[in-house]
């Protein structure tokens, strides 16, 4: 299993790369389907989550997921 780590404040994660790519997905979309903006903690936690999924080559530097 590949697993990242990051944090921001009283938020962390250590896990599963695909996991944390979900994660990420899922809050971006939940926010952005709602019309709210997302709190700077949180936001600033999956930006963080999102730059060690691009030092792993999941991401490019726009945040589009690389495909094979």
């Amino acid at each position: 299993m590949n697993k990242i780590e990051a944090s921001e404040n009283y938020l962390s994660y250590s896990g599963d790369i695909a996991y944390a790519l979900e994660i990420t997905k899922s809050l971006r979309h939940a926010y952005d389907d709602s019309g709210a903006e997302m709190p700077k903690m949180l936001s600033d936690f999956v930006f963080n989550i999102e730059v060690e999924l691009q030092r792993h080559g999941i991401i490019d530097e726009d945040f589009n997921e690389v495909t094979a």
